[in-house]
């Protein structure tokens, strides 16, 4: 019987000799994707990205009604920000931090809670996971990705992100508005109620300062945050697994 687990560490998952990274070599995270964004949309088409064997940089592609081949990749929307170099703020967050925070806070499993998926394109380059990251005003935060989301759903005014969002308005088109958006990907704890206003780990300066922590205090409350969110969207997860995939055993 197939095995959905919640709390599986895909680094343990036969990672590469070396530079390993999850996203790009556990084929069990792959397949986890796959079993959990294959749904039916509001509209009535079937999203089902398939794992790829045509070419392999290829990570998940849907195949839509008509006949265009839509790839995406995998990334973690829950950093901590260990590997960062700059800005110096965050460099002395971190340092600030005691063993026992190190501990909890710096090398955490990668679960799938923590994972999804975004769309790929060579010609439309950065792609919403590079820019999420290359754009401090967003410093990798999903909270600050689902409110660049929010607004282009909503038609507010231009985001750090809009410009991505737009070149990929294809993917975002998928979804019939913002509230199915979050639904689909089991962002809800990151909403109110209504869908109206995100909910953000840090206090909100709309995208005035940088997106990562300025303060060891920050970091602790973001970290905390964090954690509480891939827990949460774990269960979201399982649930969904239990409800509508009952032959696959789920662990928690």
């Amino acid at each position: 019987m197939r095995v959905f687990d919640t709390s599986y560490d895909y680094k343990t998952d036969t990672p590469a000799r070396t530079r390993p990274d999850a996203d790009r070599d556990s084929q069990r995270l792959r397949s986890d994707h796959e079993l959990l964004w294959t749904k039916n949309l509001c509209s009535g088409v079937v999203f089902a990205p398939k794992v790829s064997s045509a070419r392999s940089n290829e990570y998940l592609i849907f195949t839509d009604t008509s006949e265009a081949r839509h790839c995406y990749g995998s990334d973690a929307v829950t950093g901590s920000y260990t590997t960062w170099l700059k800005p110096n703020a965050l460099v002395n967050a971190v340092a600030g931090l005691n063993e026992d925070q190190k501990s909890r806070y710096l090398n955490p499993p990668y679960t799938i809670g923590s994972a999804m998926i975004w769309p790929v394109r060579r010609k439309d380059q950065p792609t919403l996971n590079q820019a999420r990251g290359l754009r401090l005003s967003v410093g990798d935060r999903m909270d600050l990705t689902l409110e660049c989301i929010r607004r282009h759903y909503a038609g507010e005014p231009e985001s750090p992100l809009a410009d991505v969002i737009n070149a990929y308005a294809d993917f975002f088109a998928l979804f019939d508005g913002f509230a199915e958006f979050v639904d689909f990907f089991h962002f809800q704890d990151l909403v109110t109620p209504g869908y109206g206003e995100v909910r953000f780990y840090l206090p909100f300066d709309n995208f005035e300062r940088s997106g990562t922590p300025a303060t060891t205090d920050d970091y602790v409350t973001y970290r905390e945050a964090t954690l509480e969110f891939i827990a949460g969207r774990g269960r979201r997860m399982a649930e969904w697994v239990m409800e509508h995939r009952p032959e696959i055993e789920v662990r928690q």
